[in-house]
């Protein structure tokens, strides 16, 4: 996503995470992401919007774990979480009004939506 985000031109991009507030600085530079992160310890957005523990299967999916493998092989040093890696996350379109437009609730943490799928619901052009 960072190689394309002059793409989402004027849209706002924030990860919500439930990183205890002591750890985010630390989340943030393992992400290494360049936008905001702000943290939901209570779970309070993750509950209204749906979203629900993964079972061990979904979580431990062959595609996480090939991800896994990919990084390691790619000499990434991956950290023990301090979170609980069984909450399954999401990727939420807002509107400028505040309405949600869309929501990716994928079966897995490696099936994430796709730039051009994120883009398309924008409505911006997907290439």
């Amino acid at each position: 996503m960072s190689e394309r985000i002059k793409e989402f031109g004027d849209a706002q991009i924030a990860v919500v995470a439930f990183t205890d507030p002591a750890r985010l600085d630390a989340y943030v530079k393992y992400l290494g992401v360049t936008f905001p992160v702000v943290t939901d310890v209570d779970r309070k957005l993750y509950q209204a919007l749906g979203l629900e523990r993964g079972t061990r299967r979904q979580v431990w999916s062959p595609g996480t774990l090939k991800k896994y493998w990919q990084l390691l092989r790619a000499g990434k040093k991956l950290q023990r979480s301090h979170e609980d890696i069984r909450q399954l996350g999401a990727d939420v379109i807002v509107g400028a009004d505040g309405r949600i437009i869309k929501i990716f609730r994928p079966a897995t943490p490696d099936a994430r939506p796709s730039v051009d799928d994120l883009l398309a619901h924008l409505g911006g052009s997907s290439t």
